[in-house]
């Protein structure tokens, strides 16, 4: 019997080992499957019928409180972070023993106000009270589309690209962790980021940063095209608050849940034009590594170089579970 695994994101190695053959075959075996499952692949691409028809699939589990709107972002971002648009979404609610109908309602009409928000159509799902989960379980698929030649491939970065981050590291984790006012400013969405880049012309991948922070995000990144991440931890956007809250709970903001960041790896002569249109769109934006062939992932920060940093846990989870274990904290 193998060794359980940790609470978050199943690790990479896992995730490879259980889809087998199906991440090197799937884009030539299936007829009109233009990307499937694998690392850093968030969402799927079909063609049908001359147009990309996308989807994804995110649950929110860490948090009750906003869980219907974060379930919209969160896999609008998946959508946005190939090129394509948000338009359908389908939502299973699954909430615990002795929820009222009052807590039932508002996730539900939160959910509907943000898909309304985002111009997307809530479709269906499935709603049920149930005993095997301890608190509320919102798990959604978006479906968008877009022009063929609009979409940005999740495995397109290729050697010598270097990585933009777009919006401030880490924002939900901080919200999460204390700060929900965050969720509204800057929030949680890369839409702004990604209809920016997807029309520039050397933008070859882009990849929205969740569970594990910008470190994972940047490895997951570069390894969908058998790449390694090289990063500067200098030239990191954090916000000051983000920053605060990492030290007073000894965490790593490295790893810290990211939504809201979007990663995309660009030809360095597209590099300033792609930095210029994020500044007039009025996205943060800093320039913050590179991905290279047969290198090893690093971080350089103050001068020196190190192996980036791996989390089989989110920090935001760990924080969560430190609390639980001590409420006093």
């Amino acid at each position: 019997m193998s060794e359980p695994l940790d609470l978050g994101k199943l690790p990479m190695d896992v995730l490879l080992q259980a889809l087998g053959s199906t991440v090197s075959s799937s884009a030539s075996g299936r007829s009109g499957l233009r990307q499937g499952p694998g690392v850093g692949r968030d969402a799927a691409i079909v063609e049908f019928d001359g147009q990309a028809l996308v989807a994804a699939s995110d649950p929110i589990t860490f948090v009750d409180a906003d869980a219907g709107r974060l379930a919209v972002t969160v896999n609008a971002n998946d959508i946005l972070a190939v090129g394509a648009e948000p338009r359908w979404m389908l939502a299973t609610v699954l909430a615990p023993a002795g929820s009222d109908a009052d807590d039932v309602a508002e996730l539900v009409m939160g959910l509907q106000s943000a898909c309304e928000a985002a111009g997307v159509a809530l479709i269906g799902g499935h709603t049920e009270i149930t005993d095997a989960v301890t608190r509320s379980v919102v798990s959604c698929t978006m479906i968008g589309s877009a022009p063929l030649e609009q979409i940005v491939p999740s495995d397109g970065a290729q050697d010598g690209d270097l990585i933009i981050q777009a919006g401030a590291a880490a924002v939900e984790g901080t919200a999460i962790l204390g700060l929900p006012e965050l969720l509204d400013d800057p929030g949680v969405s890369i839409a702004a980021a990604a209809r920016t880049l997807r029309d520039i012309e050397g933008v070859h991948a882009m990849h929205d940063v969740t569970e594990g922070g910008i470190a994972t995000a940047a490895l997951e990144l570069a390894q969908a095209a058998g790449l390694a991440p090289q990063l500067d931890a200098d030239s990191i956007i954090w916000l000051p608050q983000t920053l605060r809250v990492c030290d007073e709970r000894s965490l790593d903001p490295l790893g810290l849940l990211g939504s809201g960041t979007l990663l995309a790896a660009v030809h360095p002569l597209a590099a300033d034009s792609a930095l210029a249109a994020l500044s007039a769109a009025a996205v943060d934006a800093a320039l913050i590594g590179a991905v290279r062939e047969g290198a090893r992932a690093t971080l350089r920060s103050g001068g020196r170089v190190r192996a980036l940093p791996h989390f089989a846990r989110d920090e935001a989870l760990r924080a969560l579970d430190a609390s639980a274990l001590n409420p006093t904290d």
